[in-house]
């Protein structure tokens, strides 16, 4: 789930204009074997979904980690090969992979987000957390990222509190998901999700917004409002 909601978040159109890909080189390695062995590597950009590297024989694998040095800081990243291709590079045959991010801790993608947005990497991160921004969920894609079991007990937890209807196999839930990323919360990495949720009654409807963290398994809910 947290790879499929990244690439989803930092995929988005508006998102892609507060997040641009930054093309500028970068150093870097690359390992398949959760660092035991890496191999150097040459970035050429950098974004908040994805990356170009060069490396000099071929990885070996669609997916593997990449080290990248962003200003001065070192982020570890699990990235997919979404297309490779041989390039001349100073002379020699090299091989090139464009990828996507499908694991990145949030300290490590806010450093990301900072340098690609040209804001100081090493800036304090719960102001770096802060500043990203929330994406509307479409009905599909509530449907596509988030397992119903995590839907149904989120749902659970505002009809418990009078936030929303009591669930009905015929009537759809009055929600909305609004997605705003990951975050680090007592050593853990945590997704963030607001849902709007609306009451119709005898008076008029009532809007609530309650904001959720939870882990990627969906095991540990907490309502933060």
């Amino acid at each position: 789930m947290m790879g499929d909601l990244l690439a989803w978040f930092t995929g988005k159109d508006a998102n892609r204009r507060k997040y641009p890909r930054k093309r500028k080189p970068y150093r870097a390695t690359v390992s398949i074997d959760g660092g035991l062995t890496q191999k150097p590597a040459i970035g050429l950009d950098i974004s908040g979904g994805g990356l170009c590297v060069l490396t000099q024989e071929p990885v070996g694998k669609n997916e593997f980690e990449v080290r990248a040095t962003v200003d001065t800081r070192v982020v570890r990243i699990r990235a997919k090969a979404v297309w490779q291709d041989t390039v001349s590079h100073q002379g020699k045959s090299v091989w090139r992979y464009g990828m996507k991010f499908t694991g990145i801790s949030a300290d490590d993608w806010d450093a990301v987000i900072r340098y690609t947005t040209d804001k100081p990497v090493q800036e304090d991160t719960n102001k770096a957390q802060e500043e990203l921004v929330t994406v509307r969920m479409t009905p599909d894609d509530a449907s596509r990222l988030l397992p119903q079991h995590l839907q149904t007990l989120l749902l659970k937890l505002l009809v418990e509190r009078r936030r929303l209807a009591p669930l009905t196999g015929s009537v759809t839930p009055l929600v909305q998901y609004f997605y705003s990323g990951v975050i680090r919360h007592e050593g853990r990495l945590m997704h963030r999700l607001t849902i709007q949720s609306k009451v119709v009654g005898a008076e008029g409807a009532e809007l609530f917004e309650t904001r959720f963290i939870f882990d990627d398994k969906g095991d540990s809910i907490q309502i933060l409002n």
